[in-house]
């Protein structure tokens, strides 16, 4: 379900229509703050990997506000860091050389 929704939302070329089917996702993340009220913070890490491994550079603001977030109540400070410091230097390129 949620690939579909953030395929739906990238593959929108016009921008209204992108903010109303963002509408999905921002359903999710306020039920992931929900989950994180209620001391189930595997939500917030499943949804932040979801959008992690989806891959599209637009979905980057969104996964800084669920993951890091995630890793810290999960007490892994460390891997809050990396996915940090990964979304800010992530390769441009399908070639998976830019890797080494």
């Amino acid at each position: 379900v949620v690939k579909s929704i953030l395929k739906k939302i990238v593959s929108t070329e016009n921008e209204d229509k992108r903010l109303e089917m963002e509408e999905s996702l921002d359903e999710l993340i306020t039920n992931v703050q929900f989950a994180n009220d209620e001391c189930d913070f595997g939500m917030g890490l499943e949804l932040g990997i979801d959008l992690f491994c989806y891959g599209d550079p637009y979905f980057h603001p969104h996964i800084l506000s669920v993951l890091p977030l995630a890793y810290k109540l999960l007490n892994r400070p460390k891997y809050a860091e990396v996915i940090k410091f990964h979304l800010a230097n992530r390769k441009k390129s399908d070639d998976l050389i830019t890797l080494v």
